[in-house]
């Protein structure tokens, strides 16, 4: 277990007299005991192998990392430092990444898919009750979710859709067969060939929008980044986002930053078992990253120093729609109410039923489906992140989140 304080009370006032300055440092320790306990408690989860949970104030006076578990079975413990499979939290990188080229003037939110990418991916991928209605998603349905576009690792194939469809989701053949790489083109057949969409695309200025998670719309706004700039899109991630923030240790699998060795990251478990699926977690473009690097990421974004126009950060929160309840099996494994959705970004507050007694405070950012987190608690001006690496894990964000800021507010 490895622990980081900052215990730097007092340098903004030299007029605090010792005692204060005690009083401030035990209330390090007390905070640093709390975030053990919680820690603690995460590690002796059923199936949970590792964990790695970071807090860190707005002004710098609090930092704190702790960690469980060793990177892999029978591997050297997991470290502050250690890098981790951050999962879609990755969604926060590609839409920043889309909408400071939407600063560039490079792309538009208004800008339509079918325009944006070839017929060959594109044509007839949302085709609801016979009517074909891919001409009218755009950019901005598929960073809020509002395209209807199903979800091409986790929703079952329907009915009489597919040749040699036996029923199981794409995750579950990986998990079940092995690995194996997989294009966009793939993603386009899979959707067309086996898989039915859940709406039409929503009217955007509508009072009430209806949005679905699909890992398919993140998909899409990697492809028509890559087409728009003629690179790949770790290319472009490292032009746009990562070599301006400075993010040394944050990158797409295959493609380690500076073409130096990749780092070891942490293991990711399904159940008991190591889960290995290095071509297509390659393929997919979700990142590895590290606590420090994605603390300076949400800050830098929330601090202003990521956007050029300080109006990209509140376009990204303007209009805040929430997910219905899950009503079938792969809506169960997706974010559902109470999470609202922006363009790229979650926003999360318990109902009060839940914490009576004390309102739990909101937070914005993103979480992943292996039970990563990344948020940002405005008040009480707090950055959270960590993670358990485990496939099964994806609601322990919901619940951890809320117990640290419970604890430290």
């Amino acid at each position: 277990m490895n622990i980081r304080v900052n215990q730097n009370y007092g340098t903004r006032s030299s007029g605090l007299q010792t005692e204060e300055i005690q009083n401030k440092e035990m209330t390090q320790t007390q905070i640093a005991k709390t975030l053990e306990a919680i820690l603690d408690g995460l590690i002796e989860r059923k199936e949970i192998h590792s964990a790695i949970l970071s807090v860190a104030s707005g002004d710098g006076a609090l930092r704190w990392t702790g960690t469980r578990g060793t990177i892999s079975p029978g591997d050297s413990p997991v470290t502050p430092g250690t890098p981790w499979f951050i999962a879609s939290i990755t969604k926060l990188f590609i839409a920043s990444t889309v909408l400071r080229m939407v600063e560039e003037g490079e792309l538009a939110l208004e800008d339509r898919l079918v325009d944006r990418l070839p017929a060959s991916l594109t044509d007839r991928l949302h085709v609801l009750d016979e009517e074909d209605w891919t001409n009218q998603i755009t950019i901005e349905h598929l960073l809020n979710h509002a395209s209807g576009l199903p979800d091409y690792i986790e929703d079952y194939p329907a009915k009489g859709r597919g040749k040699d469809c036996d029923g199981r989701s794409l995750v579950e053949i990986l998990m079940e067969d092995g690995d194996r790489s997989w294009s966009l083109g793939e993603t386009a057949q899979w959707v067309r060939e086996r898989l039915r969409p859940h709406f039409a695309p929503q009217p955007l200025d509508a009072k009430r929008v209806r949005i679905r998670y699909s890992d398919t719309n993140y998909q899409l706004l990697i492809g028509i980044m890559e087409a728009r700039r003629n690179a790949p899109f770790f290319q472009v991630l490292e032009d746009l986002i990562l070599d301006p923030l400075a993010l040394e240790n944050t990158w797409i699998p295959g493609h380690p930053r500076k073409g130096g060795p990749e780092a070891d990251v942490a293991a990711i478990y399904a159940g008991a078992e190591v889960f290995r699926l290095p071509q297509f977690l390659t393929a997919i473009g979700d990142l590895n990253s590290t606590c420090e690097d994605l603390l300076r990421f949400l800050r830098d974004m929330v601090g202003g120093r990521l956007f050029r126009d300080a109006d990209t950060w509140r376009r990204m929160q303007a209009r805040w729609r929430r997910f219905p309840l899950p009503l079938d099996r792969a809506a169960l494994r997706q974010p559902s109410w109470p999470i609202e959705y922006g363009l790229g970004i979650m926003r999360f507050r318990p109902p009060r039923i839940f914490t009576p007694l004390r309102p739990v405070p909101g937070v914005v950012g993103h979480t992943g489906s292996t039970g990563t987190w990344l948020f940002h608690a405005p008040e009480p001006d707090l950055y959270l992140t960590g993670a358990v690496n485990q496939m099964t894990a994806g609601p322990i964000p919901f619940r951890v989140v809320p117990e640290i800021l419970l604890a430290l507010s």
